[in-house]
């Protein structure tokens, strides 16, 4: 099956999904099925290379050799100030990607190099505000 319908397929059972959970009330919509939609969608539109299962804290590079790391979240979330995305603590990751799915499958994103400043420890990782990601990188 081609990266292209991967993606497609992903979208469509994401907002089928969606679907479901509306009518069945009081489920987490944060599915990994979006982490999947997220790293498709950077295959397709990036180029991006996915790296191996279990590569160590990047999910693939970019064309130009970038190590990218992709996080993916209900879309809304970047104006949800308590809304953040983890990171491990020693991150390889050159940039990260936030993708952003809508309900029905609708994808929205922000790209830029990893905002180390942002970071705030917390766990075995770090975590960071998408609502400041997305003052530093900007929304795209």
């Amino acid at each position: 099956m081609k990266t292209e319908d991967k993606l497609k397929l992903a979208q469509d059972t994401h907002a089928q999904c969606m679907r479901t959970l509306e009518i069945l009330e009081d489920y987490d919509a944060n599915s990994p099925l979006m982490g999947a939609v997220g790293e498709l969608w950077a295959e397709v539109n990036l180029g991006m290379t996915k790296a191996e299962r279990g590569a160590e804290h990047i999910d693939g590079t970019t064309p130009d050799g970038r190590r990218l790391q992709v996080k993916a979240k209900r879309a809304g979330a970047h104006r949800d100030s308590g809304t953040y995305v983890t990171m491990p603590k020693d991150t390889k990751a050159d940039d990260l990607l936030i993708v952003f799915v809508a309900d029905d499958g609708e994808i929205t994103r922000i790209i830029g190099p990893v905002p180390t400043n942002l970071l705030q420890p917390k766990g075995r990782g770090n975590r960071c505000y998408v609502s400041d990601i997305v003052k530093a990188i900007g929304d795209k």
